[in-house]
């Protein structure tokens, strides 16, 4: 770990960690804190795994801060004017996309199910079924006696 690492590492320990949480959590990026604090994407991950306990903490915070994204985009929609919709509507998307990226609830998309089926694996499963229905239907010999049958002049 370089000089300037370990200086920016030093810079976040003093910040504190849950004074950066809370940015996160009130909707602020990572990518604009970590950019815009001049900290750099390394010095941030190295500072995370310091402390034990910290990246579970960090994923905790991600996937709430994910409710103040979704929060933003309603604002942004509601908000939104006639002259400013496709700004609005871009502003919303991102926040949908983002809010999904940090927790799975906010994903709305459509999950696409594909199920693959050959001809050859019904006949198979339609032969197996066939089979056990005639083997259960044979009388075993043993079961019954034979009785002869009377014609009807004898009754």
């Amino acid at each position: 770990m370089g000089k300037l690492t370990r200086e920016r590492i030093a810079a976040l320990d003093e910040y504190g960690e849950d004074a950066l949480f809370e940015r996160i959590l009130s909707g602020q990026t990572v990518r604009s804190i970590v950019l815009g604090d001049n900290i750099g994407w390394r010095a941030f991950y190295s500072w995370l795994k310091q402390a034990e306990g910290r990246e579970e903490r960090y994923k905790a915070v991600l996937e709430q801060a994910s409710h103040a994204i979704a929060a933003r985009a309603v604002d942004t929609a509601q908000a939104a004017t006639p002259d400013m919709v496709n700004v609005a509507r871009l502003q919303v998307d991102t926040d949908k996309w983002y809010a999904a990226k940090l927790n799975p609830i906010y994903d709305t998309r459509a999950k696409e199910v594909s199920v693959t089926l050959r001809v050859e694996d019904l006949h198979a499963q339609a032969a197996a079924l066939i089979s056990a229905e005639v083997e259960s239907e044979v009388i075993d010999s043993a079961d019954y006696e034979e009785v002869e049958q009377r014609g009807d002049e004898e009754a």
